[in-house]
């Protein structure tokens, strides 16, 4: 098997097909005339006259998130090419093929200009190439909603995506279809991010003024994506502007950023972004005897482009992020102190190795640590106490092709040898001993190694397919997995489609949380012999239509998933360390399935949707609640979510989002009970009773969130004041409820917890 494996990446690696064309083909890459980044989904259509408005097409493509086309098997003859896409100015180029004509390159640079429809905020692709569970959200948009910081994020942004859900608002990471956040693939610019947003959402690890392109595939994904079961999130960095060096400062209550860009020479450009929240120096500043934690963080994005010549990019890219959350000082129940830290480089070389194929190869180093420290003042046993930490360090070498067969047929293909490093140390107390010690803690090696290859295939005129397989070995237990997907679309006609996708997905590495403790404690944790991978079984049908001439988009989708190979600790409150960690969890299965409505208002100077969701997420483990099925704490049973942005003018303009959830499930003590001691004192002790895990609810959650930004100039700068209007009616949602206990009366009583109250910021970004 490890030598097939072996066959497999090299041929992928060494490929390079030079079919026998009998006819010439057309193809090149679309970028910006101002900035050269490369433009997605521009569509590319054919004609043979240049009255276009009048002509029907003769074929047509569109270009993918790399901004390439090709037009294969071209007759001989003068056509009219025609590059479209929204918010640039139509470009259309004469080209001749003749007999005598070799494939023929061109690359086309479009011009920005302003129209009456505003750029798609959700944009769908109308044409029987649209991909069932697809979300594209607009780095435009994510700027103008409203959030905490200033500064609004993907995964912000993303909660508000029918089928998208958070666990808390301390939570890290969305919870798609019933996946934990680990089970969301999230790739920058092709490298795997394990931890990509900050704490509670605020802001995910890249800055929105760096980010190019927001793709969500929320289940049933397609073979070229692997290594976990629920969804993917894939985003590109933008590669920096090559006509004058810009930037942005950002100057906030609690955050502040900057952002520069510009040429380092003739062919190639930078990018770099950085920012810092100092929301903990507020709070001790100015609300000291405030127990809600203490947080800041710090991250930094860099990518580099050279442009070697037509056919060759070559990009270099990093990432740099740390968070720091602990408890502060009026703090008389808990001390704790927990940090993350995200690192990652990467080397990527995008060729266009003939007219018809094109490659991409990656080179990567990833570096995660999370460390979690909890102390319980209250409990003098100490087993309240929790120490643990992990790193995971991964070196990967990817490489991926697509070949155009035709201008509706590609075949993609591709392989990826990654080498996992883990290392974890776990406690119930904390040593400085057990961080300087190397002697102490768990040490893991894995070789993952993946084969893929994909057929995307418009088979009639209306009916479109993907089917694909990945192929998987994991080498410290010699597991080997086959991933089957399948995907089709049918257009009923030329507004109305059916969808529909089924996959199976395996994922090697679990992340193992405390359940019992609200803030965050990530463990990650290989497959080995005793720890299976992880499995899932996805199916998805949808309906999508578009009326109003595109202006609007209705889609619905329901969906059912299956998962095996979940882990969980098995008895959190009496971790044993003279056991392995590994002994002490324990395998579960889950469940998943509901329906989602989506309404999409695409064009004009009022944008934005209206989302939701009715599903059900169930687990169930043989060692936790009696091994009976229960409903884990992300799992709502209702979501609705309305999203809406307005430009007044060109220079102000507003957003306003609401959001409603049904209470979370939650784990409180439904009855109590009480003992009396035999002896003289004859004392009593009252005890507290669980009738079951997550069987409470925690009252419904709902929000207001308002945004309003006003571009002007001052003295030659162009200067952006921003107001934000967090929680705008003050609603005190419920963030954890406890029982506490009245002696004097003997009354247990409930007690609630509430994070974010109405807070409003303000800022202002200047331009250079």
């Amino acid at each position: 098997m490890k030598n097939f494996f072996t066959f497999l990446l090299l041929a992928c690696l060494s490929i390079n097909i030079n079919a026998q064309v009998k006819k010439p083909a057309i193809s090149g890459l679309v970028t910006d005339a101002f900035s050269s980044e490369v433009l997605i989904g521009v569509n590319v259509v054919v004609y043979k006259d240049s009255l276009i408005s009048t002509s029907v097409p003769v074929k047509g493509t569109a270009t993918n998130k790399y901004g390439f086309y090709s037009l294969p098997e071209m007759d001989y003859g003068i056509y009219f090419i025609a590059f479209r896409n929204i918010g640039y100015k139509l470009d259309v180029k004469r080209i001749e093929v003749t007999r005598g004509s070799s494939s023929i390159r061109l690359n086309v640079q479009m011009i920005e200009e302003s129209v009456t429809l505003d750029e798609v905020t959700i944009k769908g692709e109308r044409n029987t190439k649209t991909e069932i569970s697809k979300v594209d959200v607009s780095p435009d948009l994510i700027k103008q909603l409203p959030s905490l910081s200033g500064e609004v994020n993907v995964f912000k942004s993303l909660e508000y995506i029918p089928g998208v859900k958070v666990a808390s608002e301390l939570s890290n990471g969305i919870y798609v279809r019933g996946g934990s956040p680990d089970q969301t693939l999230t790739l920058l610019d092709g490298v795997v991010v394990y931890n990509p947003s900050h704490l509670g959402n605020f802001a995910s690890t890249f800055n929105s003024n760096a980010l190019q392109d927001v793709r969500l595939l929320k289940g049933a994904f397609p073979a070229e994506y692997g290594g976990r079961l629920s969804s993917v999130l894939d985003i590109k960095l933008r590669s920096g502007t090559k006509q004058k060096n810009k930037g942005v400062i950002g100057l906030g209550v609690i955050n502040s950023g900057v952002s520069i860009e510009g040429p380092l020479g003739e062919n190639s450009t930078m990018m770099l972004s950085g920012r810092k929240m100092y929301y903990d120096f507020v709070q001790e500043k100015f609300i000291k005897k405030n127990t809600s934690p203490r947080y800041n963080f710090f991250d930094l994005n860099g990518k580099i482009n050279f442009n070697i010549n037509d056919n060759s990019r070559f990009f270099i890219s990093g990432l740099y992020a740390q968070d720091n959350l602990y408890s502060p000082s009026a703090s008389k129940d808990i001390d704790y102190d927990i940090h993350w830290r995200n690192a990652t480089a990467s080397i990527n070389w995008l060729n266009i190795t003939s007219e018809s194929l094109f490659s991409n190869t990656w080179l990567s180093y990833i570096d995660y640590e999370f460390t979690s420290m909890l102390n319980d003042k209250n409990n003098e046993s100490g087993s309240g106490d929790f120490y643990s930490s992990s790193r995971l360090q991964d070196f990967m070498v990817k490489r991926s092709i697509e070949y155009m067969l035709e201008d509706n047929h590609t075949i993609k293909a591709g392989a990826e040898v990654n080498l996992h490093k883990y290392r974890l140390i776990y406690s119930d107390y904390y040593d400085e001993e057990l961080e300087d010690d190397d002697r102490i803690g768990t040490d893991n090696m894995s070789l993952e190694t993946a084969f893929y290859l994909q057929d995307e295939w418009e088979i009639l005129p209306l009916l479109t397919t993907n089917a694909g397989v990945r192929l998987y070995f994991f080498n410290k237990t010699k597991y080997f997995r086959a991933e089957p997907r399948f995907s089709f679309t049918y257009a009923l006609s030329e507004n109305l489609f059916v969808k529909a996708a089924a996959a199976i997905a395996h994922q090697f590495l679990h992340l193992i949380v405390r359940n019992d403790i609200s803030l965050p404690t990530d463990l990650w944790y290989p497959s080995t012999s005793k720890i299976n991978p992880g499995k899932s079984i996805q199916y998805v049908f949808g309906v999508e239509s578009y009326f109003d001439r595109q202006a609007y988009l209705l889609s619905i989708e329901g969906y059912y998933k299956e998962m095996e190979d979940l882990y969980e600790y098995g008895n959190v409150k009496n971790i044993d360390l003279t056991k392995p960690i590994e002994d002490q969890f324990t395998s579960g299965k889950g469940e998943s399935y509901g329906v989602e409505f989506f309404l999409n208002k695409r064009a004009g100077n009022l944008l934005g949707w209206i989302g939701y969701s009715l599903s059900w997420t169930k687990r169930k483990f043989d060692e936790l609640n009696a091994g009976k099925i229960y409903y884990p704490r992300y799992d709502r049973r209702h979501d609705v979510s309305v999203v809406l942005t307005y430009n007044f003018t060109e220079n102000f303009s507003c957003g306003l989002t609401w959001t409603y959830a049904s209470g979370q499930g939650y784990t409180v003590p439904s009855g109590q009970y009480q003992f009396i001691d035999i002896g003289p004192d004859g004392g009593e002790q009252i005890q507290f009773n669980n009738s079951g895990l997550n069987k409470y609810r925690l009252p419904d959650y709902h929000k207001l969130d308002f945004n309003s930004t006003y571009k002007f100039n001052l003295n030659g700068l162009a200067l952006e004041a921003y107001l934000n209007l967090f929680n705008l009616y003050n609603r005190k949602n419920a963030f954890a409820q406890y029982v506490t206990y009245d002696e004097e009366n003997k009354i247990p009583k409930l007690k609630q917890l509430t994070l974010f109250p109405f807070i409003p910021t303000v800022g202002l970004n200047i331009k250079f």
